[in-house]
């Protein structure tokens, strides 16, 4: 069977813009395909700055014939009562193709139906691949795009080729003004200007051959090895993380390490200041020596070949001294002024509009952060860490270093820097380095108590900040990365188990930011705080769904009441666990959600109390009885440093002499008096079984 190729050649693309454009071809093209009823092998995507390629292996040629079932006119229209064939029918069968002995009467809801079943040839491939494959051109969505020429086109770069085969046949489509055909482009400078290909097989083979390294995989695994072996010359190791790599990957096509090197003078740098430079504003990867620290030296990787090493060698060295001397020149100006020149420049810089100043930002989180270190129990040397950072923590927001846009990344760790030569206690400078900790969903965690405190405090500050003024994320925009944030809280608080009251905290840092405007209505902070919350609880959801609990479980603990994310966080991984490992969880899931679905309905409030001299039957008293008794293990089970076994075991007890209720009582009887008194009982049961999860959550 023939193997499919779609190539779409373009202008260089945003390194970003690849992979998801090319996520979004192959689900097209694989959804098309079955569509279709084209049945396939394999199905690869390959992309690089200037092409983007769906390679499909083993393709029927042809779509497998099928029966259709067309349905005609109301049966009691198509015959006569004796059975003869109307008008109607005869159309119907002329029009399909059938004799009228051929049809059929098929019963629907909306009464009989004459249908014809016919057998339909399927089509050659080459005939319906033209339309999904300029479908899937046309699909293809990029956050940026660009129109050219007079075409009412859009696309994320020019289509300057298409090419589109079927083995060697070529898959006739226009595109944005573009034929398809068999001639691919090459290496810009390197390789061929046109490759022409006689099969869609040849396609890595021919492009490898006009210096293009089409398959990103085989392309970064390449850059990985020669980045490694170039380093190894020097004694060192390539630092290779993971989007420096990906970033250089989709911006070459033929991949060539270069080491260059820079005056050893620069090494005095702090080292976060001169990976910044080499990774995130050059693309290039350190070199390590053997003990961790950096060497005066980079790798480049080039789109060139070996010819121009030097030259590529000789322009990146210029570009990384003039980057390098930037950042030496800050650091040398920053620091001739002390901590306290700096808070007194942050008196006189705005933090959202009208919520004061950055300066009146520290000040709360030092409230904040020392509410927080109370919550691990008294220490005085770690409040008094905690303080003095979270006042220094913006200082370095008013700095040249942070002030250049493409060294802003650096904030919290030059803000730590300068601490230390400023003389400050190295556990404060330690902490103002790691408060905007982590960076992304899997970075690194705060390696110190009081950066970890710190990192929450700044975070809650945010968060409550924008719910305040109405900054709050909507469906697409997120202008202050507080999902990023809110999740960063949580994996900080889980990660140190920190343990305290969301609505609390937010509480706490609301009350202490500047009243709004006179001509605005008053902030409603109670309904802000729960507004966090309820932010907060989607972050909760994705991070334990993400550890792989189940979402019936998560929305189950959330359901039940939280304040404090981390027990919520146990609780519901505690839950899931039980499930998997209790035999009796369905049961007792059944029995727990019987006086919830009971008493929520009811409207009895939730201040009703049990009088058991209303109990009429025995089972009344020995249910109200092993309710105390469960209580009092669930409490003793959750208090301090929760055994959550144990607070299952004494809900499972529960079990038989809630069956043994319902099976003698009757809780909705026409005596209003012991009607709810009964409720009241399911409002215990309820409240009880929610000290763990609201099982009505849970899917059986």
């Amino acid at each position: 069977m023939p193997d499919l190729l779609l190539e779409i050649g373009a202008e260089e693309m945003p390194h970003t813009a690849v992979l998801p454009a090319l996520a979004q071809a192959r689900q097209a093209i694989e959804a098309g395909l079955d569509r279709l009823r084209l049945e396939h092998g394999p199905v690869e995507t390959y992309g690089t700055p200037r092409r983007l390629a769906v390679f499909v292996g083993e393709l029927a040629d042809r779509q497998p014939d099928r029966e259709v079932e067309y349905k005609g006119p109301p049966a009691e229209r198509a015959f006569t009562e004796d059975g003869q064939p109307t008008d109607a029918a005869l159309g119907f069968a002329r029009a399909r193709g059938v004799s009228v002995e051929q049809l059929a009467v098929c019963e629907t809801d909306n009464g009989a139906y004459v249908t014809a079943t016919v057998m339909e040839e399927g089509r050659p491939a080459i005939e319906v691949l033209p339309e999904l494959l300029a479908e899937t051109i046309g699909s293809l969505s990029f956050p940026k795009t660009m129109r050219w020429g007079d075409l009412d086109v859009r696309f994320v770069r020019p289509i300057r080729w298409i090419v589109a085969m079927l083995g060697t046949e070529v898959i006739p489509l226009e595109y944005a003004g573009v034929r398809s055909g068999r001639v691919s482009c090459g290496h810009r400078t390197l390789g061929a200007t046109s490759v022409k290909l006689k099969d869609a097989a040849d396609y890595l083979r021919a492009l490898e051959q006009a210096s293009v390294l089409a398959d990103h995989h085989s392309r970064r695994k390449t850059i990985q090895q020669q980045a490694r072996e170039a380093a190894a010359v020097y004694n060192g190791t390539a630092v290779l993380r993971d989007d420096v790599v990906d970033e250089n990957n989709f911006l070459v096509e033929w991949p060539h390490c270069v080491v260059g090197s820079f005056d050893e003078r620069f090494l005095a740098l702090p080292d976060d200041v001169i990976a910044m430079v080499m990774e995130k504003h050059q693309s290039y990867f350190p070199v390590a020596g053997e003990a961790g620290a950096l060497l005066a030296r980079f790798i480049v990787v080039a789109n060139s070949g070996e010819a121009s090493s030097e030259m590529v060698r000789i322009g990146n060295e210029k570009v990384i001294a003039a980057r390098l001397a930037d950042a030496e020149f800050y650091i040398s100006e920053d620091t001739r002024s002390t901590p306290e020149d700096a808070l007194e420049k942050l008196k006189r810089v705005t933090y959202l509009g009208n919520l004061g100043t950055l300066y009146d930002k520290t000040t709360r989180l030092q409230v904040v952060v020392n509410w927080l270190a109370e919550r691990l129990g008294p220490d005085g040397d770690l409040v008094a860490v905690c303080d003095r950072a979270a006042l220094l923590s913006k200082t370095d927001q008013v700095s040249q270093m942070v002030g250049d846009t493409k060294l802003a990344g650096l904030q919290g760790s030059i803000g730590g820097h300068y601490a230390l030569v400023a003389g400050e206690d190295p556990q404060v400078a330690d902490a103002i380095a790691e408060q905007y900790m982590p960076i992304g969903a899997d970075g690194d965690l705060p390696a110190t108590t009081a950066g970890a405190l710190l990192s929450v405090a700044d975070k809650l500050d945010n968060l409550a900040s924008a719910f305040y003024v109405g900054e709050e994320p909507t469906g697409t925009k997120d202008p202050m990365g507080l999902r990023r944030q809110a999740y960063g809280l949580i994996v900080v608080a889980v990660d140190r188990s920190l343990r305290f009251s969301l609505p609390d905290a937010i509480a706490l840092n609301m009350g202490l930011l500047p009243d709004r405007p006179s001509a605005e209505e008053p902030v409603d902070v109670a309904d802000a705080a729960e507004r966090v919350k309820q932010f907060v609880a989607g972050r909760i959801e994705n991070y334990l769904e993400a550890a792989g609990v189940t979402y019936d479980v998560v929305r189950a603990a959330l359901a039940a009441g939280w304040t404090d994310a981390v027990e919520v966080i146990e609780r519901a991984r505690a839950v899931s666990r039980i499930r998997s490992e209790d035999a009796d969880f369905e049961h007792a899931v059944d029995t727990a959600t019987r006086p919830a679905n009971i008493f929520r309905p009811s409207g009895l409030p939730d201040s009703a109390a049990v009088d058991p001299e209303l109990f009429e039957f025995e089972i009344e008293q020995t249910l109200w009885t092993s309710i105390g008794d469960a209580s009092a293990a669930v409490n003793a089970a959750l208090k301090g440093h929760a055994n959550y076994d144990a607070a299952w075991a004494a809900l499972k007890a529960l079990i038989s002499p809630i069956d043994e209720y319902f099976d003698a009582v009757m809780v909705n009887v026409e005596d209003e008096r012991l009607r709810a008194n009964r409720l009241a009982v399911m409002r215990h049961l309820d409240r009880l079984y929610c000290r763990l999860a609201d099982f009505r959550e849970i899917v059986q």
